[in-house]
């Protein structure tokens, strides 16, 4: 079905949504209007924090204090053992933030930032950040010198802080509930409270772990949870005491000014856990946004979906990352109809549009190691900006960062970032459609149609109100080819990245010629709806027909007061999902009553089965509504 416009409610004027970085601290007395964070327009860019950039002062290097953990030999500053610390630290960040900003991120994850066991296992040391000792305290090695380890007390953690939210920057906090470390040298499991002695797994009288062998089965649920991973002492998440431990040291994190959470090992433990879990951290913080790993998550794995949709938390999208990964390596055969096939799957999620979106990560090849061919890698990055959901860039990918050694297999697919160049072809279209996402809500909260589709070149449109934008990529030799339908008004069109015009006639394009490697991205913008409050209300769980549309009516003006001729109309996203800003002026701090009906019926109006929702509306910003449509 295609998209149907909504219903006119709109104000004539407003001004396009720009990047929202930082975050505020929440008036309690305010913080029950507070809703998540809206990050389907944000850039996620993902750094492992040994790996970015060494901050060490000229002075500290003098005085032989650049090595500030509490055992010598971990740190290789050479970089030659790739499982020691190479020296990258958050003072590297910091120096480099207005370098991010350039770019266009807006939001920052950093691998883990707990103390970790000072110690090796085999050849390697934790500079990954998930063997944890303490998580109520800092790694000292990402420190100045000299600098506490005390979350309240790290100076360097507030100039990292105070630094990104100036600049309009997200913090992200990795943050890892299912295990501590291995056995290291003896010590396995050993964790601190905030110094304090809390658990040992050799000694584990308070039941804090399980103690159960390596998972040997991968599809078994029970091993999932209970078994180890690598040898990683695995919490026992029904004991209280665990519960609490971590809530109340993320809560700390939290105090500090972290902004969303990448939670690691989602599968590993019950969807109850993930539950309780984020409903303390958004009572703690109401606007917290939370994604998870679910390894090699698949839209057809129904346990995967279960845990996007129930946990209250989005997903990293392991599906959408290995259609775009087999659409240019040919390692699975229909180039970019592969990623139409996961796509055609979105109507599974109840918030495809949130899913976070990436090419490679910290636990894979780097793209360049399966497919190396830095045109290829652009055309990857362009898909990543402008299909749907929350692009995520690791670290170095705008620089074509990466070393091939044994395919580019862990540690290998994490080299040091040695280049900061701005005038790069990939940091320059990284700019661009950065630019073009927080400005054309089609590519944040749109809907997704294939428009012309080879193995070899990919052409689809984004839409969302009068928001359009259309991308034509071509992995093959030069070509010609004509797109009967474009989903776009008459009229000429500008590519974002090259400046070349075309015209739309009869809404098709005739004769676009596409060179070998090229993309090519245009833009329509719309006017963004704005008003004192503006509700962001999101719809899953109703197909439609043919025909059929859906409708948000209530007890308020800006809602028809219960006209169901003057119900504001929702944007159509995929099957199961659509969405409607709507601006709120008249009713601003007031209590609204509403619910969903569906327009197009001959018949009698269709509305929800339920009593109506109601909220009470703030008197200014933004507040988002993921609401399922109701039936008793």
């Amino acid at each position: 079905m295609g998209q149907t416009q909504a219903s006119g409610n709109a104000p004539e004027t407003a001004v396009a949504p720009s990047a929202q970085g930082g975050s505020e601290e929440l008036d309690p007395s305010t913080a029950f209007f507070t809703n998540e964070i809206e990050f389907r327009q944000e850039i996620i860019y993902f750094i492992i924090v040994d790996r970015f950039q060494d901050g060490t002062s000229d002075e500290e290097e003098l005085a032989g204090q650049w090595d500030r953990g509490d055992r010598a030999g971990l740190l290789d500053k050479t970089w030659q053992e790739w499982g020691k610390y190479w020296g990258g630290n958050l003072q590297g960040i910091i120096d480099r933030v207005d370098y991010l900003k350039a770019l266009g991120v807006t939001a920052i994850w950093l691998s883990p930032l707990f103390e970790q066991v000072d110690d090796m296992q085999y050849n390697r040391a934790p500079m990954h950040g998930y063997w944890t000792r303490d998580f109520k305290r800092l790694n000292p090695r990402f420190l100045r010198s000299g600098d506490s380890r005390s979350l309240s007390d790290s100076a360097t953690l507030r100039d990292l802080v105070d630094a990104l939210h100036g600049a309009g920057i997200k913090l992200i906090l990795d943050v890892v509930c299912n295990h501590s470390s291995p056995d290291i040298n003896g010590q396995k499991g050993v964790v601190y409270d905030d110094g304090v002695p809390l658990c040992d797994y050799n000694n584990d009288s308070q039941q804090f772990y399980y103690h159960y062998p390596e998972i040997s089965d991968w599809e078994d649920e029970f091993q999932l949870i209970h078994h180890e991973m690598c040898g990683l002492a695995t919490f026992n998440e029904k004991n209280i005491g665990f519960r609490n431990y971590i809530k109340s040291a993320i809560r700390e994190w939290i105090d500090i000014g972290v902004d969303a959470l990448r939670v690691d090992t989602l599968k590993h433990m019950p969807i109850w856990f993930w539950q309780e879990f984020s409903a303390d951290m958004k009572a703690h913080k109401p606007n917290l946004f939370l994604f998870g790993e679910y390894g090699f998550s698949k839209p057809w794995d129904q346990r995967s979906i279960a845990y996007a949709n129930h946990t209250g938390m989005s997903i990293l999208d392991f599906g959408l990352c290995d259609g775009i990964r087999f659409a240019f390596s040919g390692q699975e055969p229909g180039g970019f109809h592969q990623i139409e096939r996961i796509l055609s799957y979105d109507h599974v999620y109840e918030r495809a549009n949130e899913l976070v979106t990436f090419i490679d990560n910290h636990d894979m090849p780097r793209f360049l190691s399966i497919v190396p061919d830095p045109r290829k890698l652009e055309l990857a990055v362009v898909l990543l900006m402008t299909l749907r959901g929350v692009p995520c860039l690791f670290y170095g990918t705008e620089q074509y960062l990466n070393n091939a050694t044994d395919g580019g297999q862990d540690p290998y697919n994490r080299p040091m970032m040695e280049r900061w160049e701005r005038d790069g072809s990939l940091f320059q279209i990284l700019q661009r459609l950065a630019q073009l996402r927080r400005h054309n809500q089609a590519l944040s909260l749109g809907s997704h149609q294939q428009r012309y589709i080879t193995d070899q070149v990919y052409v689809y449109s984004r839409h969302y109100r009068d928001f359009q934008v259309l991308v034509a990529l071509n992995q093959g030799d030069d070509c010609q080819i004509d797109i009967a339908h474009t989903g776009l008004a008459d009229g000429e069109l500008t590519c974002t990245l090259t400046g070349e015009r075309q015209q739309v006639q009869a809404g098709g394009i005739r004769g676009l010629v596409l060179p070998a490697g090229a993309a090519r991205v245009y833009s329509r913008m719309g006017r963004a709806v704005s008003g004192p409050v503006v509700g962001v209300f999101q719809l899953n769980g109703y197909r439609t027909s043919p025909g059929e549309s859906l409708a948000l009516t209530g007890s308020c003006p800006e809602l028809g007061s219960w006209d169901h001729e003057h119900a504001y109309g929702l944007e159509y996203v995929n099957a199961n999902t659509w969405i409607c800003e709507v601006p709120f002026d008249r009713s601003a701090a007031g209590l609204i009553h509403y619910k969903f009906m569906v327009r197009g019926r001959a018949s009698e109006p269709h509305l929800e089965n339920i009593l109506c929702r109601r909220f009470l509306l703030p008197e200014q910003g933004r507040v988002k509504f993921d609401c399922n449509w109701g039936e008793i």
